[in-house]
């Protein structure tokens, strides 16, 4: 940061760290902490509150953290349940605002509170870690229809922060929750088939025919651990001569992206391939880190054509070693990337990279690639 830019952040540290009213609980000083956050560009980053995870571990312990003044001083919004819902009710279907459902567990209203900012509060719940009118949402949206958020987990109830929220589709796309007892996302439309993801068990490394002239190559990691890195190195020397049909779908979609040189040696392959076949590459907003990286390269061959959904942004900066730092506190903990970031990407942070075709999540997305090919 320089100048004005400097200027302005360190007013605002010089602010938060005379804001008194951080000591009355968790919440407002993880909000604090988090704004300092909130100019950086680096989706790599990752800040959240640390559980205390016996809390959760069985029927009898949540029975007992629920009875906890902890549980008691969560955060909740004094408003009229049946009356917001009401009003949200009759929100359009491309408004942020509107009610949400967490699978079957419970359901959440998000209503604007302030300048660029909502919150979301439970409405109704099916489990007792939730009760109505505690705030499981809080978005700052900073460009548009980008926001930061803070969440409450879905299960250990701690403050998380995520630096890159988008509303695509009804949903809140980056709203998925390590170690919940569910892999859904916050979403409007309840039951509603997903075209635009992968099923969270479907293989690393895939390629089949789908027509005569149709392959399907599929690469969900460039990860470098010794287990991924020999099925990967299995996986490419069996397809390095199997490429050979006109028109070849390069499915990207979550994949959580990994080291260079593993991404490397598809590229070289894939490269290889376009001079004599045409790629179209499926991307998602699960797209992420090296595979936004490989698409950007991918895009200035020839015979390249990308499909789906904008990527998620989050590839100018890298995580290698994965260390966290626990604030002094002991209540919060900062991971921070290790990488050093590469200028030329800057301008894709947050906002990723937009396809040539976009897709809809009314067909599954494989097929529509196909019928796209068929038409040329």
């Amino acid at each position: 940061m320089k100048g004005n830019k400097q200027d302005n952040y360190i007013n605002l540290f010089n602010r938060l760290s005379s804001d008194t009213t951080s000591e009355l609980n968790n919440y407002k000083y993880f909000y604090n902490l988090s704004q300092l956050l909130f100019p950086l560009r680096d989706n790599h980053l990752g800040f959240y509150q640390l559980p205390d995870y016996k809390n959760f571990k069985t029927k009898e312990t949540i029975d007992s953290f629920i009875a906890t003044k902890e549980f008691y001083l969560y955060p909740t919004c004094e408003i009229n349940i049946d009356s917001l819902k009401i009003e949200l009710a009759k929100k359009p279907a491309d408004s942020i605002e509107g009610i949400y459902h967490y699978d079957k567990f419970y359901s959440v209203g998000l209503f604007r509170s302030g300048d660029r900012e909502y919150i979301g509060v439970v409405l109704d719940t099916n489990i007792k870690l939730w009760q109505k009118g505690q705030i499981a949402i809080h978005l700052y949206e900073y460009i548009p229809n980008h926001y930061k958020a803070i969440y409450g987990h879905p299960l250990y109830k701690n403050f998380l922060l995520q630096t890159n929220e988008k509303y695509k589709n009804q949903s809140l796309v980056n709203s998925y929750f390590y170690g919940s007892y569910s892999q859904s996302i916050y979403t409007k439309e309840l039951g509603h088939a997903d075209y635009m993801n992968l099923p969270t068990n479907s293989s690393k490394f895939e390629l089949k025919t789908i027509s005569d002239n149709i392959q399907y190559l599929l690469i969900r990691t460039f990860q470098a651990d010794k287990s991924t890195m020999l099925s990967s190195q299995k996986f490419y020397d069996s397809i390095t001569s199997a490429l050979n049909k006109t028109y070849l779908v390069l499915d990207l979609r979550n994949n959580e992206g990994g080291a260079k040189k593993e991404m490397k040696k598809y590229f070289s392959l894939l490269k290889k391939y376009t001079k004599h076949g045409h790629l179209y590459i499926l991307l998602n907003n699960g797209t992420l880190s090296q595979a936004e990286i490989f698409t950007l390269k991918l895009q200035k061959l020839k015979n390249v054509t990308t499909v789906g959904q904008t990527t998620k942004g989050m590839l100018t900066y890298g995580s290698n070693y994965g260390k966290r730092n626990k604030l002094p506190s002991g209540k919060f903990e900062i991971y921070p990337t290790d990488m050093k970031g590469d200028a030329k990407l800057l301008k894709y942070e947050d906002y990723g990279i937009k396809p040539k075709i976009t897709l809809e999540n009314d067909q599954n997305w494989i097929e529509q690639v196909t019928e796209i090919i068929e038409k040329k």
